[in-house]
């Protein structure tokens, strides 16, 4: 039985790096029949949700959600609950590249700008020797090519799909398409990938630690702070909210398949 916290509508687990690996393991090894989906939740995903009923709506059928931002482990904690540790979306996805390299799980890389996708695998294949990604495709392609897409992840038929389109897209589209892909557990991973090909530099180790990355990334990307003016408002709704746990959306007004 899955343990929760729900942050204004948004249901996340209480799980560490290795719980969530091994709950992917286990989704692995359940019917193939079902694509499961696995989320990383931050502030804008939240944020996002109390907006757009559709998001809110899928983030409710998630088989696993991740703590993945400081802002998250905060809103626990007004609630007076705690997260056992943030994950942040590439400490997950790297948990997985190593069970992948240990227990030979195949993967599929979709999204990220051109070349970044291929440069990531790259990358993984020479620090993890028996990694098993089995094919890549950059995020920009049309309807038309979509459906090759999906035709050639179903021939492939990885055990997890990773798709960085950025939120969100990217959780809409895995829901979107979970009836027809031919993979045991698809997952978002927003820019994951520009870290693995080398084109980002992650923050260190002292400053993920103290839960700053995310001022770390907005030294070096100043256009986030667009993105980030969403975290004040955020805490002023959680301060003030009598109810934390609930959103604008209730789970009787959303519609699931």
């Amino acid at each position: 039985m899955r343990d929760i916290i729900t942050i204004l509508g948004v249901p996340i687990d209480r799980v560490t790096k290795k719980e969530a690996g091994k709950i992917t393991e286990e989704l692995i090894q359940q019917s193939k029949k079902t694509c499961k989906m696995i989320f990383a939740p931050n502030v804008e995903f939240i944020m996002m949700a109390q907006k757009d009923k559709e998001f809110f709506n899928i983030l409710q059928q998630s088989s696993l959600s991740t703590p993945d931002s400081i802002g998250v482990m905060i809103g626990a904690k007004l609630q007076k609950k705690f997260f056992p540790e943030r994950i942040p979306g590439q400490s997950y996805f790297r948990e997985i590249i190593e069970l992948s390299n240990k227990n030979g799980y195949s993967i599929y890389l979709l999204g990220g700008a051109q070349g970044i996708a291929q440069k990531a695998k790259q990358n993984l294949e020479k620090e993890f020797p028996k990694v098993n990604i089995v094919g890549v495709h950059e995020g920009y392609f049309n309807e038309e090519e979509e459906k090759d897409i999906i035709k050639e992840i179903n021939n492939l038929k990885p055990n997890i799909l990773f798709v960085a389109l950025g939120a969100p897209r990217q959780e809409k589209w895995i829901f979107n398409h979970r009836d027809e892909l031919k993979v045991d557990v698809a997952t978002g991973q927003g820019g994951t990938y520009d870290y693995e090909a080398g084109k980002i530099r992650r923050a260190p180790k002292i400053v993920q630690k103290i839960g700053m990355e995310w001022f770390w990334r907005l030294c070096r990307q100043p256009k986030r702070i667009i993105r980030q003016r969403v975290l004040p408002i955020y805490l002023i709704k959680l301060i003030f909210a009598k109810d934390k746990t609930k959103g604008r959306f209730s789970n009787e007004d959303i519609n699931t398949k």
